[in-house]
């Protein structure tokens, strides 16, 4: 089955999917906007370049299926694979939460 990494930039930080692992920082950057809500929102947008600040983990099959569901895929977000950059400057491939549009 293997696993599956995850860039989190909110919620998924402190939720008990990325709690007891290993975790490390990471930035997404491109054509992104943090959305002001009761919980952070990243929507991709047309043109800009904005850096979003999280961590990256590692989860197995059945809990990114649970973290879908966590994040009401998909009605309020879509996972897109998108590369991030680790603290050392290595480039990662990993699930980002989107705000579906």
């Amino acid at each position: 089955m293997g696993t599956f990494k995850i860039f989190s930039y909110g919620t998924l930080q402190k939720s008990k999917f990325s709690r007891n692992r290993e975790q490390k920082k990471a930035t997404l950057s491109g054509p992104y906007e943090m959305m002001k809500s009761d919980y952070p929102l990243l929507k991709e947008m047309n043109k800009g370049k904005n850096t979003i600040s999280g961590i990256l983990f590692e989860v197995s099959q059945e809990e990114i299926n649970e973290i879908d569901d966590y994040e009401s895929l998909p009605h309020l977000f879509k996972r897109e694979e998108k590369s991030i950059v680790l603290e050392d400057g290595t480039k990662e491939t990993a699930w980002v939460y989107l705000l579906n549009q």
